[in-house]
C-alpha cells in the first residue's frame, strides 16, 4: 500500500499568525487545502494520513473529508513522524510513504505518483534545491556548494526501511540521513517552485507564484490549477448552497483532474460558464477538436451516465455533437456550438425546423438500448408525493397538485407509448449553431411524446412577462399543436409543470419561482376544466 503523510502539526513560532501558518488562507482557502488536494489527485496513494493536533481540525472544511485518517501529532518534528508512522503500522501494511508537509502548497499530484514510482528503484527520494549563493562558515574555510544542497519536502522511502531505523533523537530532521550505508537515494532538483511558508512575509510571495503558476507549465503539459477558478455564479446559487461540502470536494478534483484532461483533450485555455448549476461548463479551445465545452457533473448529481447514454441514443439531427469523456473526472466533452444564441420562440423558421427533427426521429423506448438506464417519468412522479414533507414551502398546494397530476396520467396517459425523451427542450437549451438549432443537456426521460414540446411552453409563459399567461399560453398551444393535440399537450403541460414545481422548491433559496408556478398551474387548471365543460 502506499501512503501519503501530511505533517500538519506545527504551531508556527516564526510566522507570526495567530492560528498556526498551514491554516492561514491562501487566496481564500487554507494553506493545508492544497496540499490535500494535491495527495487526493496522486493515482498511485491509496491513503492519506494526517498527523494534526486535533484542535486544528475546525480550521479547514477539508479535513472533515471521510477518506482522510488522522494521527496526533508530536511535541517536536521526529515526535510527529514517529506518530504518524506508528498510526501507519497499526492499521495498514505499507509499501511505501511520501512525507508532505502542510505549509508548502505547491506540490502536485504528478510529483506525488513520480516519488512512488522511484521508490520500486530507490530507497529514499528527495526534494533537493542547489544552493545558489555562496557558502560559508564560521571558521572561513573555503567550501565547494556542488556538494551540498538543501532538503524539502515532500520525501518518499521504502516504509520499512525508514521506521525501522528511525531515531527521535537523530540530530537533523532530515529522516534520509537515518539509513543505512549501501542505501539508494533520489535527489530531485526539478521541483524548483517549491516555497515553504516559514514567515509571514512569505504569504504574499505564495499569492503571486499561485497566480504566476496557474498560468505557466510545470512540467510537460502540466499546470496548477485551484478550485477557485471553477466556482461560478450557477454553482454558487445552487450546488454550494444546497451541498457545501461535498460541492468544495467535488471542485478540489475536478482542479486535480482538469490537468490531465487539458493533456488528453489538447485544451488551451478556458472560460467558465456562470449559469450552470447542476454541474460546471467550460467553454474551451482544443488544439486536437477547435472550440469545445467540458462538462463536469458531480458524483452526487444523479445524471453524469445518463446524459452519456443520452447523447449516444438521440439522433445526431437535433442534438449537439458528442466527442467523448471522462469517468474519472466525470467529465464530458461536447463540440461548442456557435453563435451560441438561444432558442427564441419569435424565429419560427428555425424553431419549426429543429422541432420538425426532434419529431421525425423521436423512439419508442422499447426500440432504445438498455431503456432502464434511462428516468421513468411516472416512477418519478409518484416519487415526489411520497418525498412531500421535504418541500420547504406550499407544501400542501404543491400535494394537492401532485395528487390531481397522478390522477389525470393515469386518466390520460397511461396507455400512452412511452418514448426517449431528452425531456428538458426548453428556450436555454437549444442554441443556435451555424446550421440551425441544436439541443444541449439531454435529461434522458421514459415519458409520453408529449414532454418534448411542453417544457418549452412552460418556460417560454415563465420568461416572457410582457404578455399574459393564459394569451401566452393559448398561442404556445396552437403554435405547437401542430406535433401533438392541444389538448394532451395542455394535460401533459399541467402535470409536468407540477412536476417541476417540485423541483422548484429545492433550486431557490425563497419562494417567489415556486410561487409564479403555482399562479400558471392555476391558470392551466382552469384551462382544462374550461375544455372539459365545452
Amino acid at each position: 500500500m502506499n501512503i501519503v503523510m501530511i505533517m500538519a502539526g506545527g504551531i508556527g513560532k516564526r510566522f507570526g499568525a495567530p492560528i498556526p501558518k498551514q491554516y492561514t488562507l491562501l487566496k481564500g482557502r487554507p494553506v493545508i487545502d492544497y496540499v490535500i488536494d494535491a495527495a487526493k489527485g496522486s493515482k498511485l496513494a491509496d491513503k492519506i494520513v494526517v498527523v494534526i493536533d486535533e484542535q486544528c481540525m475546525k480550521y479547514s472544511s477539508a479535513l472533515k473529508d471521510p477518506t482522510l485518517d488522522f494521527a496526533p501529532n508530536g511535541k517536536e518534528r521526529y515526535d510527529s513522524v514517529k506518530s504518524g508512522f506508528d498510526y501507519i503500522k497499526s492499521h495498514y501494511v505499507c509499501s511505501k510513504v511520501v512525507i508532505m508537509d502542510a505549509v508548502a502548497p505547491f506540490v502536485y499530484p504528478e510529483l506525488i505518483d513520480d516519488y512512488f514510482r522511484k521508490l520500486d528503484e530507490y530507497d529514499a527520494v528527495i526534494t533537493a534545491q542547489k544552493l545558489t549563493g555562496a557558502l560559508g562558515n564560521t571558521d572561513f574555510e573555503p567550501l565547494d556548494r556542488e556538494k551540498y544542497y538543501m532538503t524539502q519536502s515532500p520525501e518518499g522511502f521504502v516504509f520499512d526501511k525508514i521506521s525501522a531505523v528511525l531515531d527521535t533523537h537523530f540530530p537533523s530532521q532530515e529522516l534520509a540521513w537515518q539509513l543505512p550505508e549501501g542505501s539508494k537515494f533520489y535527489l530531485n532538483f526539478d521541483f524548483k517552485n517549491n516555497l515553504k511558508l516559514t514567515y509571514d512575509f512569505e504569504l504574499q510571495y505564495a499569492e503571486y507564484m499561485l497566480d504566476y503558476l496557474r498560468g505557466k507549465k510545470i512540467k510537460g503539459n502540466l499546470k496548477i490549477y485551484d478550485k477557485s477558478q471553477f466556482i461560478t455564479e450557477g454553482i454558487r446559487y445552487f450546488l454550494m448552497r444546497l451541498y457545501p461540502d461535498k460541492t468544495d470536494a467535488w471542485l478540489g478534483k475536478i482542479a486535480s483532474e482538469y490537468s490531465r484532461l487539458a493533456d488528453l483533450w489538447g485544451l488551451k485555455s478556458f472560460i467558465p460558464s456562470q449559469t450552470s448549476r447542476y454541474g460546471l461548463v467550460l467553454f474551451a479551445e482544443s488544439e486536437i477538436y477547435g472550440d469545445v465545452v467540458v462538462k463536469f457533473i458531480p458524483d452526487f448529481v444523479d445524471r453524469f451516465e445518463t446524459e452519456i447514454a443520452s447523447y449516444q441514443e438521440l439522433s445526431p439531427d437535433y442534438m449537439c455533437e458528442f466527442l467523448g469523456y471522462d469517468d474519472a473526472a466525470r467529465a464530458m466533452l461536447l463540440r461548442r456550438v456557435s453563435p451560441a444564441k438561444y432558442a427564441d420562440f419569435n424565429d419560427n423558421i428555425l424553431l419549426t425546423e429543429f422541432f420538425d427533427k426532434v419529431d421525425k426521429t423521436i423512439r419508442p423506448i422499447k426500440a432504445v438500448n438498455e431503456p432502464e438506464r434511462f428516468l421513468d417519468y411516472y416512477a418519478d412522479l409518484q416519487q415526489k408525493l411520497k418525498d412531500i414533507d421535504t418541500v420547504p414551502f406550499f407544501r400542501d398546494r404543491i400535494k394537492e397538485h401532485l395528487q390531481t397530476a397522478i390522477a389525470m396520467y393515469d386518466r390520460h396517459f397511461s396507455d400512452s407509448p412511452l418514448y426517449l425523451c431528452h425531456g428538458d427542450l426548453h428556450a436555454f437549451n437549444i442554441i443556435q449553431g451555424k446550421d440551425g438549432y441544436v439541443a444541449v443537456d439531454p435529461l434522458g426521460i421514459r415519458a409520453p411524446r408529449e414532454l418534448e414540446y411542453v417544457r418549452f411552453i412552460r418556460n417560454d409563459i415563465l420568461n416572457i412577462r410582457s404578455f399574459g399567461m393564459r394569451e401566452r399560453l393559448n398561442l404556445l398551444l396552437s403554435y405547437f399543436s401542430r406535433w401533438a393535440g392541444k389538448k394532451s399537450l395542455l394535460l401533459f403541460l399541467y402535470i409536468d409543470t407540477v412536476y417541476v414545481t417540485f423541483n422548484c422548491t429545492f433550486e431557490h433559496p425563497d419562494d417567489g419561482p415556486t410561487g409564479y408556478n403555482l399562479k400558471l398551474l392555476n391558470v392551466i387548471r382552469q384551462m382544462i376544466d374550461l375544455d372539459l365543460m365545452n
